[in-house]
């Protein structure tokens, strides 16, 4: 499955911005890095209103679905607990981010962690679909300034596997600390956890629905 690697090893670097951006803004912070939602400069211009930019494209919204109820279905719930939407996750502080679907241990996130508050222990897997933040700095390198820096984060804080999915490259990375990542084209079958498989691929044409 094993297509090519990528290297972890080079250094996010976050440009500083003079501009004041509101709290209300911040999407996810990691590393005491904020990232901001996607089109956060149109309603600091008063181009878009608020939650005209915080919700998910449909794409999103039913991969996050999908592969949330093939996990439910395949999966102990004896032994897991499986969910698929934006889930916060305080990991430490300055470490708040939103995960996608999440597979965790019951004895880990036992009922008394599950409050109105974000969970605070760690996933033992975290699926993300696309890239859903922005930065100050038009030209920052978001692979770079993000995705690895969420990764690394969380495995800092114990998630024992991160899959990503990028629907406009079509491609699909696996990622386990201290190994290489892996890339595949999303066409492949790819392992969620525990013999499940998924295709999206399949699941995307079988559904009809259009990558733009």
């Amino acid at each position: 499955m094993i297509s090519e690697s990528v290297s972890l090893s080079a250094e996010p670097k976050v440009k500083a911005t003079k501009r004041k951006i509101p709290a209300y803004l911040v999407r996810e912070t990691i590393d005491g890095v904020n990232f901001y939602y996607p089109g956060f400069r149109q309603v600091l211009n008063k181009q878009k209103k608020l939650d005209e930019i915080m919700g998910d494209s449909g794409l999103q919204f039913f991969l996050k679905f999908y592969l949330a109820e093939l996990l439910n279905k395949d999966l102990d719930k004896q032994l897991y607990r499986v969910a698929g939407g934006e889930l916060g996750f305080h990991a430490s502080l300055k470490n708040n981010m939103g995960l996608d679907v999440v597979i965790f241990d019951r004895a880990v996130l036992t009922p008394d962690k599950i409050t109105p508050r974000y969970v605070s222990v760690a996933p033992k897997v975290v699926i993300e679909i696309d890239v859903n933040v922005e930065l100050p700095d038009r030209t920052s390198d978001l692979f770079q300034e993000y995705v690895i820096r969420k990764v690394d984060s969380l495995f800092k804080h114990g998630v024992e596997k991160v899959i990503w999915f990028f629907s406009k490259s079509k491609k699909v990375f696996i990622a386990l600390p201290g190994q290489a990542w892996q890339i595949d084209d999303w066409n492949q079958d790819v392992e969620l956890f525990e013999g499940v498989k998924v295709n999206v691929a399949d699941f995307i044409a079988q559904e009809g629905f259009k990558l733009e």
